[in-house]
């Protein structure tokens, strides 16, 4: 019993002779190095036990901004996070800046980055090649480089030699030539691939003004497909050329009227009500030809696939969705509208808001092919001058 209660009250002096208790904290009393697993801790923490994967746990138990471990340095002010995400994943935050500097989604892929003993980086493999500094491996994605508008490019303040950039301006690669002083073009081939394209997938594309598109701009469009009287189809759901789909089916504002063409010419117009461009020069077409390939607006400006509709394609659509006036196109999955057009003998807008005709590839005659048009009280597949400029829809 003595040697009991001697235990008893000789326990806390030992424990005291450790650590200086304050309240709920305990502070070490040594030489300021804690050590767990180890005596003589020759750090601040020193945590040691023989064990599979020893393990030290920051856990947060029901708190917002995810477990974190801070590392602060007053003397360069230097003050960084290793923190879970609240998605489940882990950043490194410069967090005197407020800067996520590195991302690590949850449940992302093996190997997105893998540095081998040879100093070779792989991503998306464990055997990155040994005579690469970087090797980026996958059967489904590419490699993207930096994209940016000419202007962009133009600014970049002492480009390095051999710097390789894409131009989204005219969509072709450009590399810094230090001995010219100058961003050359890389040429491309003649050859193409056509891609898998997902219908219901934006589209985004920058047109360069020139011998297709009147004007520059970048549009993205939408794509619908299961369209009645032709579904297996892929439509765009705006017109070729237009800011946005419209808002309403007499709608008349150039943004969601888009451009206008003549039968079987590549050259898009834009009308603002007042301007058309570019100038206006064809008065009148007569050739024996439907609408052909290589004059397509459509596989020029949104690419291999796209094309103008048939005749016989307006008609299916029209006849399944029985379409008799302007409210069957525009209530359809199409949402096409009041559009108007060009007159081709004088290059006038006419009839933007109250009628529509977008064009077929078919003709009927040297001088005339089929169009649809609809307004606030018909809906029919007719012919119409070939000079005329009509809206144009693309499927594929």
């Amino acid at each position: 019993m003595g040697i009991f209660l001697l235990l008893i009250f000789n326990f806390p002096l030992v424990v005291k002779s450790q650590w200086a208790v304050n309240g709920s904290h305990i502070y070490n009393t040594n030489a300021g190095n804690v050590g767990i697993g180890n005596n003589a801790p020759a750090s601040l923490l020193y945590v040691g036990k023989s064990m599979t994967e020893p393990t030290i746990t920051v856990r947060n138990l029901g708190g917002s901004g995810g477990a974190t471990y801070s590392m602060v340095d007053n003397v360069s002010g230097a003050n960084w996070k290793f923190k879970a995400t609240n998605s489940g994943g882990f950043k490194i935050r410069d967090n005197a800046f407020g800067l996520d500097v590195f991302q690590i989604e949850a449940n992302a892929a093996a190997n997105v980055i893998y540095i081998s003993a040879a100093g070779s980086l792989g991503v998306g493999t464990a055997t990155p090649e040994a005579t690469a500094i970087a090797d980026l491996s996958s059967t489904s994605r590419g490699f993207l480089p930096p994209r940016m508008t000419q202007a962009q490019l133009s600014a970049i303040p002492a480009p390095a030699n051999g710097l390789l950039v894409f131009n989204t301006t005219d969509e072709k690669f450009y590399i810094y030539v230090e001995l010219v002083n100058a961003w050359k073009e890389i040429l491309y081939g003649t050859g193409t691939i056509s891609t898998t394209y997902v219908c219901g997938t934006p589209i985004t594309r920058n047109h360069v003004a020139g011998s297709v598109a009147p004007v520059s701009k970048t549009v993205t469009y939408n794509s619908v497909t299961n369209i009645p009287g032709e579904t297996t189809k892929c439509w765009i759901t705006q017109n070729l050329g237009s800011d946005h789909q419209a808002t309403a089916v007499n709608d008349a504002t150039e943004a969601s009227a888009g451009w206008y063409w003549q039968f079987n010419r590549q050259q898009g117009y834009k009308h603002d009500g007042t301007t058309v461009t570019p100038a206006w020069t064809i008065t009148s077409i007569s050739e024996n030809s439907d609408w052909t390939s290589d004059h397509d607006p459509c596989v020029f400006l949104l690419g291999t696939g796209w094309r103008i509709p048939t005749s016989t394609e307006w008609s299916n659509i029209d006849a399944a969705g029985g379409w008799t006036t302007w409210n069957g196109p525009w209530n359809s999955d199409l949402k096409m509208h009041a559009a108007g057009h060009i007159g081709g003998s004088t290059g006038t807008l006419v009839y933007r808001g109250q009628y529509a005709g977008y064009w077929g590839s078919t003709q009927t005659g040297n001088t005339t092919a089929y169009r649809l048009i609809f307004g606030s009280a018909e809906c029919e597949l007719y012919n119409d001058d070939k000079a005329n400029a009509f809206s144009v829809r693309c499927l594929r």
